[in-house]
């Protein structure tokens, strides 16, 4: 853990973030320089500034956002939570605060990530999910996918597609498919009233705040709404 502990520079190699990227990208593809400079805005790093303003950051500090990517995708914790286990570590006074009170959901927020910039389409979809593209029209005519501007799609929908098929093998018919689709939109509305206001907040990383957040906020309903699903289902067996 000391490997994450903010350490004297003045002796210390140093590096650029274009090379702190290079060595995080393969363990973590979606980070950018955006996100560490958010993460610098939030205070949970801190590099060194050159005398024309230039980032440089140490071994010690690439551990450091290791710790904080880590954390975040795979253990769930809000920024507030991370920073206090890093002051932690650097006051040497490390306890129990690193699981005391964490909730790990059933899904990550990593699973909420915007998908890969793709383009697809309805035949591509089709090839890629099994199906007919009377399939795709009728869950595009459903609303459960629908194509951009440009008239493609994304290799989320091909999930979609594929889940939907699966879930029709078991009985479930377009009806009850836009219903899930109904409840997904009412879930997605309450997210939106929480996070919308902070993209839309003044100052920088406002966006990737909110983005952040939402991903946290969507991870954490459809783990509620999984577990109230998974209860309501025993009852119904039991009853």
């Amino acid at each position: 853990m000391s490997a994450v502990r903010k350490t004297t520079r003045s002796t210390v190699k140093t590096m650029s973030i274009g090379v702190v990227l290079e060595r995080l990208r393969e363990e973590f593809p979606d980070v950018t320089v955006s996100k560490i400079r958010f993460l610098e805005s939030e205070g949970l790093i801190t590099p060194k500034r050159t005398a024309s303003g230039y980032r440089r950051f140490t071994d010690a500090d690439v551990e450091r956002l290791r710790y904080i990517l880590v954390t975040q995708r795979d253990n769930y914790l809000p920024l507030k939570v991370i920073r206090e286990q890093l002051e932690a570590m650097d006051s040497g006074a490390v306890t129990s605060i690193l699981s005391a009170g964490k909730t790990t959901p059933m899904i990550s927020p990593e699973n909420f990530r915007a998908p890969l910039i793709t383009r697809l389409t309805d035949t591509d979809v089709a090839e890629q999910a099994s199906c007919d593209l009377e399939t795709i029209t009728e869950l595009v005519d459903a609303n459960l996918i629908h194509p951009d501007g440009a008239g493609y799609f994304t290799a989320d929908d091909v999930q979609v597609v594929g889940t939907a098929l699966a879930l029709k093998d078991f009985g479930f018919d377009i009806r009850h498919l836009r219903s899930l689709r109904n409840t997904a939109s009412r879930q997605a509305g309450l997210i939106a009233q929480v996070a919308a206001p902070v993209a839309k907040s003044k100052g920088e990383g406002a966006r990737q705040r909110a983005e952040e957040l939402s991903q946290q906020m969507t991870a954490l309903v459809v783990s509620l709404h999984a577990s109230l699903v998974k209860t309501s289902l025993r009852e119904e067996l039991d009853s």
